[in-house]
């Protein structure tokens, strides 16, 4: 009994942590969706408008993949991070997946 009191003890702060973080993340994203709604419809990228919502933009070296240049760029969103463009490849997966789902399962061979 006392063991399990100390691994409990132990956890306590464990997750005190884990909340807090959590907490930070949720006011961040928050914020972000604020900014966001402020500016729906934009007719222009603005240079306030972009350091209003990008922390930093990394532009990595180009590699060459059978003489077709190819160039990772990681944008980093003020408030929530860097945020996973998909490329159209699986874009079009996921796409597919999508429609798959929705459409009706089969009954006894008939669909």
């Amino acid at each position: 009994m006392e063991n399990e009191q100390k691994t409990l003890k132990e956890s306590i702060s464990t997750t005190e942590e884990y909340i807090s973080t959590a907490s930070v993340k949720k006011e961040n994203l928050q914020q972000f969706i604020d900014k966001a709604k402020r500016v729906t419809r934009l007719k222009e990228l603005t240079p306030e408008i972009v350091h209003e919502f990008i922390e930093k933009i990394v532009v990595s070296k180009p590699n060459y993949i059978d003489g077709v240049r190819h160039q990772n760029i990681d944008i980093y969103y003020k408030g929530v991070g860097i945020i996973k463009f998909f490329s159209p490849e699986e874009m079009e997966t996921l796409y597919q997946k999508h429609i798959n789902s929705k459409r009706p399962k089969e009954k006894n061979g008939i669909a």
